[in-house]
């Protein structure tokens, strides 16, 4: 998390409409919205462009200014926990469902997307899902409810000439026992009816499990995350 002064410097920027495209603006406009010193506002620009959080150029007018994708990440972490704060309490979320075998492609997408899912989800995931398969009614409202609550957000991005969609987790128990995640990727092959799962253990081998077993899987609210 980054500390308020700079973050408030990118909440400004983006209410310039900074966050979509490259936006003029001088360091004198930018101190008189942050209520500081034109030295102030350059040097709060300066320290976002050294960390990574802002893209400047140089212009006859000002300067061309444009949130980075880290500095994205970093507004969508405070609007997650605004989220967190806003959402009342409801009872538990329990989604129960049976394993199922994959198609293959877990290994690889964890892989590409593994150092994301632990700056998210503080584990190192086991390359491969774990996929469950819903069946009841029960447990098809009880997903709807965890869609509901606030997620993970994991931006897109480009690897070798690839481009790779959001994702979106749901940290949950397995069986009450195995921490975890649900996670749902923008393009997925998978129905609607098969959740994948990721951890930081082989889930199968550690909860001995097998295809066509029930598993539970119980949602973590955000706020109860310590």
């Amino acid at each position: 998390m980054v500390i308020p002064d700079i973050w408030f410097t990118l909440y400004s920027l983006a209410n310039k409409g900074a966050i979509h495209s490259k936006t003029t603006i001088t360091t004198r406009e930018l101190g008189e919205i942050l209520n500081v010193s034109q030295q102030t506002a350059s040097r709060r620009i300066a320290q976002c462009v050294e960390q990574g959080y802002l893209n400047r150029v140089h212009t006859a007018d000002g300067m061309l200014l444009q949130i980075s994708e880290k500095g994205r990440e970093e507004l969508l972490y405070v609007l997650s926990n605004l989220e967190i704060v806003f959402t009342p309490p409801e009872d538990e979320i329990v989604i129960e469902g049976s394993i199922v075998t994959g198609l293959g492609e877990g290994a690889y997408y964890i892989e590409v997307y593994s150092s994301k899912l632990k700056a998210a989800l503080g584990f190192e995931p086991h390359l491969g899902t774990l996929n469950v398969k819903i069946t009841d009614d029960e447990s098809r409202k009880a997903i709807g409810r965890m869609k509901n609550t606030p997620p993970l957000v994991l931006s897109g991005f480009t690897h070798k000439g690839r481009t790779f969609g959001d994702v979106i987790c749901y940290r949950i128990k397995i069986n009450r026992k195995i921490e975890g995640a649900v996670v749902i990727a923008q393009r997925t092959h998978h129905s609607e009816e098969i959740l994948e799962i990721v951890a930081p253990v082989y889930i199968r081998d550690t909860l001995d499990i097998e295809d066509n077993d029930k598993v539970t899987l119980t949602v973590i609210p955000l706020h109860m995350i310590t």
